[in-house]
């Protein structure tokens, strides 16, 4: 049986060429990108009040407003900040020392941590920090989701993936809740992890594994 329905509307060339922009960074496809928009909106309209106007070229800004919004309405929501640290081809990935507070199964993960404000770039950058001991750009936001593999129904975990590339001239060291680092080929990281992995992640592995081996 049919669930969704297919519509169409028309938008001005400026703004379509804006968002195709953002398809391209966001590697997501026209139907994906849509239903999320359609999400934000309807998640905020139900929260009532004055809506901030929010940039059409800024998804990062629309992701911080709605999760400010889902915050408000629901007070169990914690958000994750998790860097994809790139270099050389390969991808950074660390092993906790401790079991999750939420997700008993995470053994391997990005680093990352918990997002205490919705400056999530400053965030991050600390949090990678602490935990590998290096200094990272971040160059775009490639996936968020709820987290499936919370065992706690009163409580939703945002992951945000952020694709990060380390400073010249550093060397990683464990820290913060990590007690080994390793640099894997991007896909590998499917060997170590025992969580699911967001489609759109693994799709931005694929990439850089590919880039790395047409050079």
């Amino acid at each position: 049986m049919r669930k969704t329905k297919i519509i169409g509307f028309s938008i001005p060339p400026e703004t379509y060429s804006k968002f195709e922009s953002v398809l391209k960074i966001r590697h997501k496809t026209k139907s994906e990108f849509f239903r999320e928009i359609l999400d934000i909106y309807f998640d905020g309209a139900k929260l009532g009040g004055k809506k901030e106007p929010v940039p059409e070229s800024d998804l990062a800004h629309l992701l911080r407003k709605y999760w400010e919004y889902r915050s408000a309405a629901e007070a169990n929501v914690i958000v994750a900040g998790l860097g994809i640290i790139a270099k050389d081809g390969k991808v950074l990935i660390g092993q906790r020392k401790i079991k999750d507070q939420w997700v008993e199964n995470l053994t391997w993960v990005f680093p990352g941590g918990k997002m205490q404000t919705l400056h999530f770039n400053d965030e991050l950058k600390e949090s990678i920090k602490k935990e590998t001991g290096l200094d990272v750009e971040i160059k775009s936001l490639v996936a968020s989701r709820i987290h499936p593999d919370s065992g706690f129904k009163n409580v939703q975990i945002v992951a945000l993936y952020f694709y990060c590339a380390p400073r010249l001239g550093q060397k990683e060291f464990p820290g913060g809740g990590l007690k080994k680092l390793k640099w894997v080929k991007p896909t590998d990281v499917f060997k170590y992890f025992t969580t699911s992995v967001a489609d759109e992640v693994t799709r931005f592995l694929m990439t850089i594994e590919r880039d790395h081996s047409e050079r």
